[in-house]
C-alpha cells in the first residue's frame, strides 16, 4: 500500500497541470469528429462559435454556423454508411489558435483526402477551410 501512495500522488498532480495546447486541440478536434459522424447536432452547436466561418473551397461554398448545422440533414444521409480517420498534419505545427488536419472520408463508393485547417480561439471553432488533396486515402 506504501508503494501505492507515491503513483497516486504522481497521478492527482499531473491532473491539475496545465494541458499543452496541441493536446487540447487533439481533445476538441476529436470531440468535432465524433459529433460529426454522429451528427450530434447540440456538440456541433457548442463546438462551434457564433461567428464561425466554414469554407468548403471546392465546392466554392461558405456557411455560417447556422447554416451548417441545418446542411448536417443531408450531412447524417451520407455518414451513416461512412468512415473517417483523421490526424494532425505531419509537419504542420497545431498550436493554440490553429490546426491543420488531414481526413479519410470512406464511402461505399469511393474515399476521399480533405485537408481541414482549423481556427480556434476560447475553446471554440472560429473557422474551418476545407480542400481536397486526394482522391484516396492511400497515404493516410
Amino acid at each position: 500500500m506504501i508503494a501505492v501512495r507515491p503513483l497516486i500522488s504522481l497521478l492527482i498532480f499531473a491532473a491539475f497541470l496545465p494541458v499543452a495546447p496541441a493536446s487540447a486541440q487533439n481533445i476538441l478536434l476529436d470531440r468535432w469528429y465524433t459529433a460529426l459522424f454522429d451528427v450530434n447536432r447540440v456538440a456541433i452547436a457548442d463546438l462551434l462559435a457564433d461567428d464561425v466561418v466554414i469554407s468548403l473551397e471546392d465546392l466554392g461554398v461558405t456557411q455560417t454556423k447556422a447554416e451548417f448545422i441545418e446542411s448536417l440533414d443531408e450531412w447524417e444521409e451520407v455518414a451513416k454508411n461512412a468512415n473517417l480517420a483523421w490526424q494532425l498534419e505531419e509537419g504542420k505545427e497545431a498550436g493554440p489558435n490553429e490546426a491543420s488536419v488531414l481526413v479519410c472520408y470512406q464511402f461505399p463508393d469511393n474515399e476521399m483526402m480533405i485537408r481541414e485547417v482549423f481556427g480556434f480561439q476560447e475553446s471554440k471553432i472560429i473557422s474551418s477551410v476545407q480542400t481536397t488533396v486526394g482522391d484516396s486515402c492511400e497515404s493516410f
